[in-house]
């Protein structure tokens, strides 16, 4: 165990969270100088079980969730600064998917892609754990919301959460879909898998619309470090300016100011119904819980086999 200096404090972990970053860091895509040994691992809930000098706010045995800035979740305890937690009423694992995958849902879509009432929202990867965070977040603003998926269980789920219309991509074509249903175009495209799922959402993006790559799922399973796989995109700037269209990027780091309120508003909308929570710990899916240090492996490769239904997650204690 170990012990909390200056301004820190020392926190047994209950669950921990399992997120794409885990397989690009470990590949040196970023956040790391490549040296090992390093840690990995960004979030969690658990109990204080200790409090350093100069810390008068958080008392032994308060629960808190957490995003650990030195990415090293993956342990039993875990010292951090007081700036990475936020306080929670019970450390239960529903509380892991409002850190990285709730903050990433609702602050991509209000201050990246600028959604509003009465937008046409696709959410790609939508039944994953941030995915279905996003799915409802675009349906409280008073979206028309396209969830895209990859089975008849995640297809009930998005259903179950109210995505207005699911596209199976196993037994429908993406792009054939948008083009008869929505053929004015999508307003705006959350979009987290790149290669040719890119192409297609560009290809139907609607007259001022926003296309919002939040990641790129495709590349994660390849062994080289480019996240995205290489599309030829020569006709972009065309393609972007007659439609008074824009693709930004997201990446939640450079919006440090917001974690504070959108956590705090998640965590109410959760605590009081209006928001669902769907995890993974392994047991609906794999038939054994993801349990210690020892599983995490297991976890991360569940996720990148694309099996989970919702965020996955390992009990730690």
């Amino acid at each position: 165990m170990c012990h909390p200096g200056k301004d820190e404090i020392c926190v047994r972990n209950k669950f921990v969270g399992v997120n794409a970053t885990d397989v690009n860091m470990t590949k040196g895509r970023y956040f790391v100088s490549g040296k090992v040994p390093f840690g990995i691992g960004i979030e969690g809930v658990g109990e204080i079980v200790e409090v350093g000098e100069n810390v008068e706010n958080l008392k032994v045995g308060a629960n808190i969730a957490y995003m650990h800035s030195g990415r090293s979740a993956y342990a039993e305890y875990l010292c951090m600064p007081t700036t990475d937690i936020f306080p929670i009423p019970d450390a239960i694992p529903d509380y892991v998917a409002l850190l990285l995958s709730g903050l990433t849902a609702a602050i991509s879509l209000d201050k990246g892609a600028h959604i509003t009432a009465g937008d046409t929202v696709l959410i790609t990867a939508a039944a994953g754990g941030t995915g279905h965070v996003a799915v409802q977040w675009a349906k409280s603003v008073g979206c028309h919301v396209i969830g895209t998926c990859s089975s008849e269980e995640k297809e009930k789920m998005l259903k179950c959460l109210g995505c207005d219309r699911v596209i199976n991509y196993k037994n429908e074509d993406l792009g054939e879909v948008l083009a008869k249903e929505y053929p004015k175009g999508v307003n705006v495209i959350w979009e987290t898998i790149g290669g040719r799922i890119f192409e297609e959402c560009l290809k139907n993006l609607a007259t001022r619309g926003r296309l919002l790559i939040v990641g790129g799922i495709s590349g994660y399973k390849t062994e080289n470090k480019e996240i995205f796989t290489k599309l030829d995109l020569s006709n972009l700037p065309e393609q972007l300016l007659f439609k008074s269209a824009a693709v930004q990027g997201f990446f939640l780091p450079a919006y440090a100011e917001c974690k504070t309120p959108y956590f705090n508003y998640l965590k109410e909308n959760f605590e009081t119904g209006k928001l669902k929570i769907v995890y993974d710990n392994g047991e609906k899916t794999t038939g054994t819980e993801f349990f210690g240090v020892e599983d995490i492996i297991k976890a991360v490769e569940h996720l990148h086999c694309g099996r989970n239904i919702g965020k996955v997650i390992v009990r730690m204690a």
